[in-house]
């Protein structure tokens, strides 16, 4: 069954507040009172984000994911780390989970953590089989810089659509012929096609 995520009527009121407000320092006085607001620290996030304020972006993202944690019920835990767990992305207040762990899956892949990210968006995407940020697009990519080509076969198995996606031809065709040759993935992008190339001499 999908889970919904709840809010009391104070989380509402301020959820309506970041909605409607661009001013960052407001955003900052209501996370020194609320410091769990979770749209609040999104919002900072991306702020940080766009004013090359990395290590404090991560900062607002972490505590985000923190504040969300927070509020897992042990049953949900324990069958998301299953991959039964469901949440339904059409409902507005699921949607913060979603945001805050596609951000964080980015974020550590473009720090270098392709495993890591690897994990983060495979426990995204088991939520909502509909793929609704499109995390789909560049799974791919992660599981051959993280070592993983087996699970591409997985998840053309689990979701055909994924076989439609672009990139994703060659990527199965990569993880194949690494997987057959038992060479060792790419660590980046640009490394696949030598890679490929080491695998069809």
């Amino acid at each position: 069954d999908s889970i919904l995520w709840r809010y009391g009527t104070r989380r509402r009121e301020l959820e309506m507040l970041v909605q409607h407000t661009a001013d960052p320092q407001a955003l900052f006085d209501l996370v020194r009172h609320e410091p769990g607001h979770v749209e609040a620290l999104l919002q900072l996030h991306a702020v940080a984000r766009q004013t090359g304020q990395r290590e404090r972006a991560v900062e607002h993202l972490e505590r985000a994911l923190y504040s969300l944690e927070l509020g897992f019920h042990p049953t949900f835990a324990q069958a998301w780390l299953r991959g039964e767990a469901r949440l339904d992305y059409d409902q507005p207040a699921n949607r913060p989970l979603f945001t805050a762990l596609h951000l964080h899956a980015a974020g550590l892949s473009q720090r270098g953590c392709p495993a890591a990210a690897l994990a983060a968006a495979t426990l995204l995407l088991s939520l909502d089989r509909s793929d609704p940020t499109s995390v789909l697009l560049w799974l791919d990519s992660l599981a051959l810089r993280a070592g993983r080509p087996h699970l591409l076969a997985e998840l053309e198995r689990d979701l055909p659509v994924a076989a439609s996606l672009p990139g994703w031809a060659f990527s199965a065709a990569l993880a194949a012929r690494l997987a057959a040759a038992e060479l060792p993935a790419p660590s980046d992008p640009s490394s696949a096609a030598a890679a490929s190339a080491a695998a069809a001499s």
